[in-house]
């Protein structure tokens, strides 16, 4: 499994569609509808900046963007896949 965070940056013309989108993807996941590989483990929102970040586990990063396709995302996204940690309390 590959660990990836997707930095959601929707313009204010497609917050509507964005927050949308987003209320799918969680019934989807509450529903355990995700496509086989995905795994959604957190989701945030920054109201105020109107930035979006997911957390995911996936076998194969081109699963991820299909689903991203057919979920019709058509803002900026920024995809972070195995990022390394630079730190972790209770490391030092």
């Amino acid at each position: 499994m590959v660990e990836v965070y997707v930095v959601h940056l929707p313009s204010q013309e497609k917050l509507e569609k964005f927050k949308e989108t987003v209320n799918k993807l969680l019934e989807m996941a509450k529903d355990k509808k995700l496509p086989e590989g995905l795994k959604l483990k957190k989701l945030y929102f920054d109201d105020k900046n109107s930035i979006g970040l997911c957390q995911w586990e996936v076998d194969d990063i081109n699963k991820l963007l299909e689903a991203a396709k057919q979920l019709n995302i058509d803002w900026d996204i920024k995809i972070i896949e195995n990022p390394k940690e630079l730190y972790k309390k209770g490391l030092f």
